[in-house]
């Protein structure tokens, strides 16, 4: 009796974390920030940390401003993690999981209010991306053209 309890309760909990992830288009569903969202972030960090160094580390006074650029994204990381650390508890993270797509249709809830999850996406991947496709073009033409 018991193992045939917990086996419908197995069975109910994944029929209703498969309708979880496939919500309608129309319904607005509350969720936390995609963890996609901070690894395309961080990738794109990480990328212009790469291409700075690849490109333009050739001669001793750009290694001096290079390295001072690691520096400071060393800084700034590090501040990022303290930030985590400090706000890891905080309900708002604690929304239910949902997949990517439907994260992009979903309200998340922010300091301010809530944003559609493709505004959240924007607003925290933007700069990042934006910089790395920089400067990989800036690379580009400084080792082709100069």
């Amino acid at each position: 009796m018991l193992h045939n309890a917990s086996n419908s309760i197995q069975q109910l909990a994944s029929k209703t974390s498969d309708r979880e992830t496939m919500i309608p288009a129309t319904q607005h569903v509350t969720t936390g920030v995609h963890p996609a969202v901070f690894k395309i972030s961080l990738v794109a960090v990480f990328w212009f940390v790469a291409i700075t160094w690849l490109y333009f580390a050739w001669g001793a006074h750009v290694d001096l401003d290079l390295a001072v650029a690691t520096g400071f994204f060393t800084m700034f990381f590090t501040l990022l993690l303290i930030a985590a650390e400090g706000i890891i508890k905080e309900p708002r993270w604690f929304q239910k999981r949902v997949n990517f797509r439907t994260f992009l249709r979903s309200e998340v809830p922010t300091y301010t209010g809530k944003m559609r999850g493709r505004d959240v996406l924007i607003e925290i991947a933007l700069i990042p991306v934006a910089l790395a496709f920089g400067a990989t073009i800036i690379g580009l033409a400084w080792v082709y053209l100069v």
